[in-house]
């Protein structure tokens, strides 16, 4: 009856029998406690369920922190590859603009020229809605936008993932291989 149960358990048992806990009872108490309890001695069946219950949910309840750990655990690689890749990229960058001084140049324009891309399609869209059902419009207007910019295929998912801003987190995101 009381396998793999902790004090704990015993302790929110004999509370939930409306018997009286107090910070010196030992696990051997808190089982006389149990056995002793009206209830327990009216049906015990019920008693054991409640303490398998607690059982359980206890164990329940680790197991959701152990995987809420695991998964905080396997964000943070993914970040710290994430970042890996990112000063990968700038060191080529900057391995790249040590041989061709004006390439330097070359990036500022096309950086101001995405911005200025992404200005104009804010303007020209809806802003993002709030509602699920107000997304068909919005994905609407959004590719009017990039038909009157005449945006190529490359940037409109930069551009997308920009004007959703906080949430292009949910976004997925396939990319097709050409031949």
């Amino acid at each position: 009856m009381y396998k793999n149960a902790l004090k704990e358990d015993l302790i929110r048992v004999v509370e939930d029998l409306d018997g009286t806990v107090e910070s010196t009872d030992t696990i051997a108490k808190l089982k006389t406690k149990i056995e002793n309890s009206s209830t327990f001695e009216s049906d015990p069946d019920f008693v054991k369920t409640l303490i398998q219950n607690c059982i359980d949910e206890r164990v329940s309840r680790n197991e959701r922190e152990a995987t809420f750990v695991k998964q905080k655990i396997e964000l943070a690689k993914l970040q710290l590859a994430q970042l890996e890749k990112e000063v990968e990229l700038q060191t080529a960058k900057n391995e790249a603009l040590s041989l061709n001084p004006a390439a330097k140049v070359e990036e500022k324009q096309f950086e101001t020229n995405i911005e200025n891309m992404i200005k104009s399609i804010k303007t020209l869209s809806l802003p993002v809605p709030t509602r699920s059902e107000n997304f068909n419009l919005f994905f609407q207007s959004l590719e009017r936008a990039f038909l009157t910019k005449k945006i190529n295929d490359e940037y409109k998912s930069e551009i997308l993932i920009n004007h959703l801003g906080e949430r292009a987190h949910n976004v997925l995101l396939y990319i097709k291989r050409r031949n």
